[in-house]
């Protein structure tokens, strides 16, 4: 009976470890990444036949069906934003998509980590003070969670319309003011929704 019950032990013990593992790498998945195609909505486009109501999703939540609320594609269409940056759409993870860049006072806000992604920034987070330097060929940007101004390089200058804010739980950044800095043309097409990026 006791080699049973360490041979269980020693088994389970075994999975834990093997589990572990997975489940950190599945947390570490980037919840974005960089494509060609356009991306396509999340969005409700009627009945599916899974006994679903329409406007609604189901996903399985530690062994349990969880409903959420998902807009119709129309909806999507008013207000997600496509972000291009030379001729690679920025596409979310998720049925929430809490990354998802968006308009704020008349300014694209795009994911910090994106962003730095696809500029190539160096980027360092110093929580207490809400601090957030970008750092990319020499070059320094210093700027603060809900603060308009920004250092460049030791010169001041000032975000306008948007700061740098937290949404979700993510830090998100204006992104046509940094790009007018590094010198990158951006174009808004209102009738696509969609900021364009380029600097080549």
């Amino acid at each position: 009976m006791f080699d049973s019950r360490l041979k269980y032990m020693v088994f389970s013990l075994l999975f834990v470890l093997m589990i572990v593992p997975i489940a950190q790498a599945a947390e570490e998945v980037e919840e974005f990444f960089w494509s060609e195609s356009v991306p396509l909505p999340s969005c409700s486009g009627g009945s599916r036949g899974d006994g679903i109501p329409p406007g609604q999703g189901g996903v399985v939540i530690d062994g349990k069906k969880v409903i959420l609320e998902i807009p119709s594609c129309e909806e999507v269409k008013k207000t997600r934003v496509l972000v291009l940056v030379n001729g690679k759409y920025l596409h979310v993870r998720g049925v929430t998509a809490e990354s998802a860049p968006f308009i704020e006072n008349g300014r694209t806000m795009i994911p910090l980590r994106a962003m730095a992604d696809v500029f190539g920034f160096q980027t360092n987070w110093e929580a207490t003070e809400g601090k957030i330097t970008l750092t990319k060929d020499g070059r320094s940007i210093i700027l603060h969670i809900g603060k308009s101004e920004i250092i460049v390089d030791g010169k001041t200058e000032y975000f306008e319309g948007a700061v740098p804010m937290t949404k979700n739980s993510r830090t998100f950044l204006p992104a046509s003011k940094l790009a007018e800095i590094l010198g990158i043309q951006v174009v808004w097409d209102g009738t696509t929704r969609t900021a364009t990026f380029t600097s080549e």
